[in-house]
């Protein structure tokens, strides 16, 4: 079975459960009830599963120390995953396209609630606000979502983090992210603006 196949409640499950695993330390998957998850969810799509066997059979401490390189800013960080560090003119955190996407959650009814302060554009929690929205039959405004807020920077980061995570299981979630959302812009025919990558031009 393609991806594009998928019914949409099998979509949201996958778009939840790939954003918990770019969110969520490697740390606190037990917390996070991400063991028993990718031990238990099974789709009729081999490059969903595999994706899951990657992260399953993966050390846990070696993807800790992934996670760490690539999303915690411990050195450089290669592909930052927030999308206001490409739309936003001076490349910054919480740039306006973090408050535009902040009023879009507000009408969806969704408030970040952790315990950090952070930018409500990361990747993760994209993905798994759009697998909330599919989940709960909200189709326009998860088109939104992906039209006005998520594509407009998903290739800028995806572009980098390929390069940045290849070999570890990271890489093969980004590459199968992009086909899932793929399938879904092409779904609900999503018209993405052309918009600039303000990262390349700060560095």
């Amino acid at each position: 079975m393609q991806i594009s196949q998928l019914e949409q409640q099998d979509l949201s499950v996958v778009l939840k459960l790939f954003g918990a695993l770019f969110y969520y330390q490697p740390k606190d998957y037990a917390a996070a009830n991400l063991d028993a998850l990718l031990h238990s969810v099974d789709t009729p799509v081999a490059a969903l599963n595999e994706v899951l066997a990657r992260f399953s059979a993966e050390d846990l401490s070696m993807l800790q120390l992934e996670h760490d390189r690539l999303f915690s800013g411990i050195g450089e960080m290669p592909a930052p995953p927030w999308g206001s560090a490409y739309l936003d003119r001076e490349a910054v955190l919480f740039g306006e396209s973090t408050i535009v996407y902040r009023y879009f959650l507000q009408r969806c009814g969704f408030v970040l609630d952790s315990a950090q302060r952070e930018p409500e554009d990361q990747i993760g929690l994209m993905l798994m606000v759009l697998g909330m929205l599919l989940e709960s039959g909200r189709e326009e405004l998860a088109r939104e979502l992906l039209g006005e807020h998520l594509m407009t920077w998903f290739g800028f980061f995806n572009r980098r983090f390929a390069v940045a995570a290849a070999q570890t299981p990271y890489a093969l979630l980004a590459e199968v992210t992009a086909d899932v959302l793929g399938a879904l812009c092409d779904h609900y025919h999503v018209v993405v603006p052309t918009k600039r990558d303000y990262l390349d031009a700060a560095l």
